[in-house]
This record gives C-alpha cells, sequence and structure tokens, in this order.
C-alpha cells in the first residue's frame, strides 16, 4: 500500500511557478531517492507535506488518508530534517535528545534508550559534550537521532549526509538500509548520484518543478546516463 501519495501539487511563490501538477506514490518499506539541482522543488515538497508550506491545489495522503489544512495528528507518524537542523547548543546531545523526547507525549526514553540511539547514529564518543563544539558533519547525525526517536512510519531526510566525511557516509547509508529493514519508510533528497544508488528502491529526477523522470530499481549508470539525456537550453541540468 502507498504510505505516501502526491496528487496533482502545485506551489508558486511570487507568481513563479515552484510545483508543477506533481504526482508520485512512495510505498510502504520503500527508500525514494528525490534528485534535482537546487530551486527544482524538493525542500518544497517536503515542506508541503508537514503543512510548513500552504499547497495551492492538490492532495496529499498519508495511509490513505487525505491531509487537510488543519489535520495534525498525522506528523506523529512522521520524522524528519529539514535543511539544517537546530539545537539548543549550551547543551550536550544527551540532554538535546532528552529534550526532544519530552515534547512528545507518547515518547519515554529511557538513559539507555537515548544511549542507544546516539549509538546508531555514531555520537557514541561525544554524549556529553556540548553541541556547540561539533562540526556540521556531528550535527547532522544528532539531527537524524533526533528524528528517529518516535519510530516514524515515515522518515523525510533533506540532503542527510551534508557535512558528512566519506566514512561517515557509508555509516549512514547502512543505517538507512537497517531502518528500512526494520520497517521504516523514506524519503530522501540528495545531490549525490553514488549515495542514492545505493540505497533508494525508486528514484525521482525533479526539474523546474517537475517530474523528469520516476522509476525503480535505478543503478547509479543508469543514473549517470539519464542526468546526459536530460538536456535544458544544450546543456545537461547538473
Amino acid at each position: 500500500m502507498a504510505l505516501l501519495q502526491i496528487i496533482g501539487l502545485n506551489k508558486s511563490y511570487n507568481k513563479k511557478k515552484v510545483i508543477e501538477d506533481l504526482s508520485f506514490e512512495l510505498q510502504s518499506g520503500e527508500i525514494m531517492g528525490l534528485i534535482g539541482q537546487n530551486g527544482s522543488g524538493k525542500t518544497t515538497i517536503f515542506k508541503t507535506i508537514l503543512g510548513l508550506v500552504k499547497k495551492e491545489s492538490g492532495e496529499i495522503k498519508i495511509n490513505g488518508k487525505l491531509i487537510e489544512g488543519k489535520s495534525k495528528g498525522y506528523l506523529n507518524t512522521i520524522g524528519t530534517i529539514i535543511e539544517y537542523p537546530t539545537f539548543y547548543e549550551s547543551l550536550t546531545a544527551r540532554q538535546n535528545l532528552m529534550l526532544i523526547s519530552s515534547l512528545y507525549d507518547k515518547v519515554n526514553l529511557s538513559k539507555e534508550d537515548l544511549l542507544n540511539y546516539l549509538h546508531l547514529v555514531g555520537l557514541d564518543n561525544s554524549v556529553d559534550c556540548k553541541v556547540s563544539s561539533f562540526s556540521l558533519g556531528m550535527k547532522q547525525r544528532l539531527g537524524l537521532g533526533m528524528a528517529i526517536i518516535t519510530s516514524p512510519d515515515l522518515l523525510i531526510l533533506d540532503e542527510p549526509t551534508n557535512g558528512l566525511d566519506p566514512d561517515g557516509i557509508k555509516e549512514l547509508l547502512n543505517l538507512m538500509i537497517s531502518l528500512k529493514k526494520s520497517g521504516m519508510t523514506i524519503l530522501l533528497s540528495s545531490h549525490q548520484l553514488y549515495e542514492v544508488s545505493k540505497v533508494a528502491d525508486k528514484v525521482v529526477i525533479l526539474h523546474d518543478g517537475q517530474i523528469f523522470y520516476d522509476g525503480s530499481n535505478v543503478q547509479s549508470d543508469d543514473l549517470e546516463s539519464l542526468f546526459i539525456r536530460i538536456v535544458h537550453g544544450g546543456d545537461a541540468i547538473w
């Protein structure tokens, strides 16, 4: 069954069309890679799903239920990192995770649970370090830890490997695969073809707010060929 359905979505800013008649489906248990250059509409799609941006027209369904303007309950089933995660810089990684977990009625994490999540995202050695001392990559890891503490049905990640070194990218990709095996559905955006080809069951390529390609089981070489074929004004869009 489709966990997420986007049907005929439209959004403009200052009369400029950012998303145009966009439709796609993400099945439960899949990882979908959303690929596109800056301004192609990736982050706007994410924010529209989360109700942070008001759509002009179209439908969004989660688990078959239509998301209306006042819908809020569905957000409990979604974990997300949109753009750059923010934290209380004067607090430690453990304290930040504890604080976020306290905001959820149904999340009651023990000290051991907190340590397990921090271990899962590779912050074992920084549990009691202040976030102000963290690198960008470490903050991305902590943001991911915050996103998964509710064990969400759908995990939305906007450029999740930003700031990570090659080893960190490999660890994060393995984590995504592990989360998928546990039953989580993941929608991620990325500029990196290699990253997407390693984890995604399905790829959607965006250009100027429209879908250029929507396909399954796409390998890295296939993606590169697609980009060569996707031409705008004589030049590849990447």
